[in-house]
């Protein structure tokens, strides 16, 4: 019954996202209703997925596409999947749907480098681009993307502004959220070209459904319960590898 309530109240939210968040406490119980409504949601986008999107994107393009590899050793897939993208992804793409300077510029600083070229990837693949120069030129560019964004949200008549603006138009920077977020993972494709740009929403819709997921739970549930829903999520895959090992 709670679960149906729950699923009623996310699409509802998706008809009129509001910025009115709650505190409800990280509970076990919490988790697991709101695990079973984002477990529900993928098995849709799977489904979707792979009996209509994939054979269409294999017609349009000719073949199967190839996707990036897995990190070959399980400590680097362990502490990239379920600690390092599930934190920095989280704080990209739903920490600064709460209104604040610190909040926003956190927000808007991730988002530039994981847009950079292959900062998509870099979540999962963390230790082994430590000591690529590239790594670190993306790094800079972010922070002074971030600071910059803190900087003039300091300034009181800009930030009055601009979170009236936020306000006002919240549907507007969830539905954003959640689309770069799913795009974002089209770097997973191994080789990138106009075509698979061109059919990228279908190609990540897994990843846009979880979006609009996590970024429901982050505003009704609180920021923490949505990384452990993205630990949960990322943990799914991982589970059935080394079930099938």
């Amino acid at each position: 019954m709670i679960l149906l309530h729950t699923l009623r109240d996310f699409f509802h939210f998706l008809k009129v996202p509001t910025p009115h968040f709650r505190q409800v406490p990280l509970t076990l119980r919490t988790v697991l209703l709101l695990f079973g409504v984002v477990s529900i949601l993928r098995v849709g986008s799977v489904l979707a997925d792979v009996g209509l999107i994939r054979p269409l994107v294999r017609e349009w393009l000719g073949q199967e596409l190839a996707r990036q590899t897995f990190p070959a050793e399980w400590s680097e897939l362990l502490v990239g999947a379920l600690l390092v993208a599930p934190w920095l992804e989280e704080l990209a793409y739903r920490w600064g749907l709460r209104f604040s300077a610190e909040r926003v510029a956190w927000s808007v600083g991730l988002v530039v480098f994981y847009w950079l070229p292959l900062g998509g990837t870099y979540s999962t693949n963390l230790v082994r681009v430590l000591d690529q120069p590239g790594f670190y030129l993306m790094g800079l560019v972010a922070l002074v993307a971030g600071l910059t964004t803190y900087a003039l949200l300091r300034v009181p008549l800009l930030a009055g502004a601009f979170q009236r603006r936020w306000e006002r138009y919240f549907g507007v920077i969830f539905y954003g959220s959640a689309l770069l977020f799913g795009l974002m993972h089209v770097s997973n494709v191994r080789e990138l070209s106009a075509t698979v740009w061109l059919l990228a929403p279908f190609i990540t819709i897994q990843q846009i459904v979880f979006g609009l997921v996590n970024g429901y739970v982050r505003v009704r549930f609180g920021f923490a319960q949505a990384v452990v829903q993205h630990m949960l999520f990322n943990l799914v895959p991982i589970a059935l590898r080394w079930w099938y090992l």
